[in-house]
């Protein structure tokens, strides 16, 4: 029983660190919005995503490697403890 205890505890703790990427993430849009950062196109590929972008009347783009988000979103997640590896 000690390892259903442990698994429902997981998935609470889950609940809440989704709940509280749902703020953050209404948090970081609402901080665009209020300096006027609008995303114009974003393009999702093998290798990286690509975002073109305007601040106010000025236009830009920004490519980001894939695999360089992937780690980092996975150091994270290992720092906080959603994931084991």
């Amino acid at each position: 029983m000690n390892r259903s205890t442990a698994l429902l505890r997981q998935l609470l703790i889950l609940e809440l660190i989704q709940a509280h990427i749902v703020r953050e993430r209404a948090r970081v849009k609402a901080q665009m919005r209020a300096e006027g950062l609008h995303i114009v196109e974003r393009q999702d590929g093998d290798m990286d995503i690509r975002v073109e972008f305007r601040v106010g009347d000025h236009y830009d783009e920004a490519v980001f490697m894939r695999k360089m988000l992937e780690a980092e979103a996975a150091n994270r997640a290992k720092r906080t403890g959603m994931i084991s590896r």
